[in-house]
């Protein structure tokens, strides 16, 4: 290997907390960077209270450093207390996050040239209630970093047109461990499929839809509950399995205790998880979609959404009416196009067939390549006297 001149540099992380999906991620990048003769270190925060997803994670001590953030104004604000770790650092990457109290020292910093800084995160807050001036402060803050890990190509779209230079923004395809996935779900056998099936009741040839995610307001249950009953209207012999966890949770579980067709299981992971990917037809998401489209690519399940303005940014990479399905945003639409769906073979075929080749075009080792780039290119530029504004 070529002498690496900023070999021996440390890079910090800071993430507000740690996901289960992102271990795999952090793990595999700490490991190519050892190799490269540069250090890692991953700061993170709990949660004051479990939401009910219970999907926090630790990562080894040797690579995360776990932290307890200060809140304030009702915990709209959050300082992590970790100057001496910046201090230490060559490099430091921070979340994108108006709330978070630390990114604005280490723009001035940065600003400064005092020390390197990074953001990565999804660009446009696209949320429901977002205010007006969070949104202007978000893109004045955009441009003065030394460098950017976007999401996707649409996040870099969106940072290019308000003031960050091209050459210092890395696409990172922001993705899961969908391999480990892809191994789950080739080790359930239709045996298994079918013993699982009929402990819910559900006949062979039944259609089953599946909801996964975060049981939150802007996923749409209130829809998804409505129209799983016009569904049931059109296919009496339907089922619906949601799983996951969070504070709509009440409103899911009453639902289905009511209807002996709809099974909530609370969160599921690993193996569980893929199961129930194993006895669906299609994912069911009318809200936000997020990172879990790849879980759908990866299991060769079309995905049938609505469109709304605040998804996530991985929503570009599912094509309508390709790997997918988008519905307008009122119950019946939806439901026709679920209906429409479940009631065409050829169809689903053609959707699952896409959604399987979609799912190898995105790769969390892939995005640990595009990161491991990134970090390179921004610690290149102090040695090479390189200012890319």
């Amino acid at each position: 290997m070529p002498r690496i001149p900023h070999r021996d540099s440390t890079v910090l992380i800071i993430q507000s907390q740690m996901k289960q999906y992102r271990v795999p991620f952090f793990t595999r990048l700490g490991d190519l960077l050892r190799a490269d003769g540069i250090s890692l270190r991953v700061a993170y925060g709990e949660l004051p209270q479990k939401d009910g997803r219970d999907d926090e994670a630790e990562l080894p001590p040797d690579l995360g450093l776990n932290v307890n953030p200060y809140r304030l104004f009702s915990q709209r604000i959050l300082y992590h207390p970790l100057l001496r770790a910046v201090a230490g650092a060559d490099l430091v990457i921070a979340e994108q996050a108006n709330r978070y109290l630390l990114n604005y020292l280490l723009v001035i910093l940065s600003v400064l040239g005092c020390k390197r800084v990074a953001f990565w995160g999804l660009g446009e807050n696209k949320d429901e209630g977002r205010s007006e001036f969070s949104e202007w402060v978000r893109r004045q803050v955009a441009s003065k970093v030394d460098w950017w890990f976007a999401y996707t190509t649409g996040t870099k779209a969106y940072l290019t047109s308000n003031g960050v230079s091209e050459r210092k923004i890395t696409v990172v395809s922001n993705a899961v461990d969908t391999r480990e996935f892809s191994y789950q779900l080739a080790a359930i056998d239709e045996r298994e499929v079918a013993k699982e099936r009929q402990r819910f009741k559900i006949q062979d040839h039944d259609p089953v839809g599946l909801f996964v995610g975060a049981l939150l307001p802007d996923k749409g249950l209130d829809m998804l509950l409505e129209s799983a009953n016009l569904i049931k209207e059109s296919l009496p012999n339907f089922h619906l399995i949601i799983v996951g966890g969070g504070p709509e949770e009440k409103m899911v579980e009453s639902a289905a205790q009511r209807l002996p067709w709809m099974h909530f299981v609370g969160p599921k992971f690993g193996r569980e998880k893929a199961l129930f990917f194993k006895m669906a037809n299609a994912l069911l998401l009318p809200g936000r979609v997020g990172l879990v489209v790849l879980d759908a690519f990866a299991a060769g399940l079309p995905l049938i959404t609505v469109d709304v303005p605040y998804h996530g940014p991985e929503m570009e990479y599912l094509a309508n009416g390709e790997n997918g399905l988008v519905a307008e945003n009122y119950a019946s639409a939806y439901a026709s196009q679920v209906v429409t769906l479940f009631s065409s073979a050829s169809l689903q075929g053609k959707l699952r067939q896409a959604a399987l080749e979609a799912g190898g075009m995105y790769s969390i080792d892939a995005m640990v390549g595009s990161f491991r780039e990134g970090i390179h290119a921004c610690l290149r530029l102090g040695a090479l006297g390189f200012n890319p504004n």
